[in-house]
């Protein structure tokens, strides 16, 4: 009896010696919690936000036109002579935009206003995305009262366009904060061309940020602007009539002043885009349809300035063709990077 006693005891002491580590081996451990990184706010403009360009390659865009406006994109890299403040340079790259990829960014502007028209403009909108190279990558962001990124860089067609049918019109215009997004974010593109394409229909009613601060971003930034106003005529567009009488149809009309300074501080394009639907056609999709067509008819052309100061200096630049008859037309110059 003595012994079973003695042999239960021992059993349950070496018992309790492998349950205890094992038990001290089951508790979780605890690891800190990491913090949330901040979103950066498109709101702030200061001197980290330029965008500048590398001065050991300067690249700029070309588009180049006959007398009729119709794009040429059968000429040499002998045809082209660049000038940087007076000085000539000697071109060190040289390529057509059918074989350039891109990145581009499409703004879409969802205000109340735009309830009226925004079924229309998606429509061009997803065309414009279709008819993007397979390389190319794009991303998408939406602006009311606010701006907000809703798609990423992809180069994925089918996510950008599950993202533009999600849009739905409310609210105010934050269309300055939209172009600075826009501005920020492209900078992080891939590749060397960059675009950004812009729809609204009215001015900027929300914005934190000062239009000259967004337009000094993006004469400093590698980056082409086309836009697309779309007027308030058709359809009596909703709200605006009452909004016109109220505070004055300028209020309300879409800034064309604005946008014109965007896309020519860029070398861009500006569509003005009255009664968009009427005569059964649809501006808006040709617009976009022609931004398209154009950015494959560029010339991407890069040299290696003759000026080596890194002084953070503006540098005019200067595009000639060998046949006067064509026009061209390229950025006026870029900010040298600093040492």
């Amino acid at each position: 009896m003595r012994l079973l006693i003695s042999i239960l005891a021992i059993a349950f002491v070496v018992s309790v010696i492998t349950f205890i580590p094992g038990a001290v081996a089951q508790q979780p451990q605890t690891r800190p919690r990491q913090q949330p990184q901040p979103t950066p706010s498109p709101q702030e403009v200061g001197e980290g936000d330029v965008v500048r360009v590398n001065s050991d390659l300067v690249t700029l865009t070309a588009t180049v036109t006959d007398g009729r406006g119709r794009y040429r994109a059968d000429l040499r890299q002998s045809d082209f002579t660049v000038y940087e403040d007076g000085v000539k340079q000697e071109l060190a790259y040289f390529n057509t935009g059918d074989r350039v990829p891109m990145s581009v960014g499409i703004l879409f502007d969802t205000s109340g206003s735009m309830i009226d028209k925004i079924e229309g403009v998606e429509d061009a909108v997803q065309h414009f995305v279709k008819s993007v190279a397979p390389g190319d990558e794009i991303f998408l962001i939406r602006f009311s009262d606010d701006a907000e990124l809703v798609q990423d860089f992809t180069s994925d067609r089918q996510r950008i366009l599950r993202a533009v049918e999600g849009l739905e019109p409310q609210g105010s215009t934050a269309l300055y904060e939209a172009v600075l997004l826009g501005l920020q974010k492209i900078s992080n593109g891939k590749n060397r061309k960059r675009a950004l394409l812009l729809l609204t229909d009215g001015n900027d009613t929300a914005s934190r940020v000062k239009y000259k601060d967004v337009l000094t971003l993006a004469r400093k930034s590698e980056v082409i602007i086309y836009a697309l106003g779309i007027g308030h005529s058709e359809k009596g567009s909703y709200g605006h009539d009452i909004l016109g009488g109220i505070f004055g149809r300028d209020k309300d009309e879409v800034d064309m002043k604005v946008l014109n300074g965007l896309v020519e501080a860029t070398a861009g394009r500006a569509f003005y885009l009255e009664n968009a639907h009427s005569g059964g056609r649809d501006l808006v999709d040709e617009a976009a349809a022609e931004v398209a067509n154009e950015l494959k008819q560029q010339y991407t052309l890069g040299y290696r300035p003759t000026n080596r100061q890194r002084d953070g200096s503006f540098r005019q630049i200067k595009v000639e063709l060998s046949d006067k008859s064509l026009k061209v037309r390229t950025k006026g110059g870029y900010y040298a990077g600093q040492s």
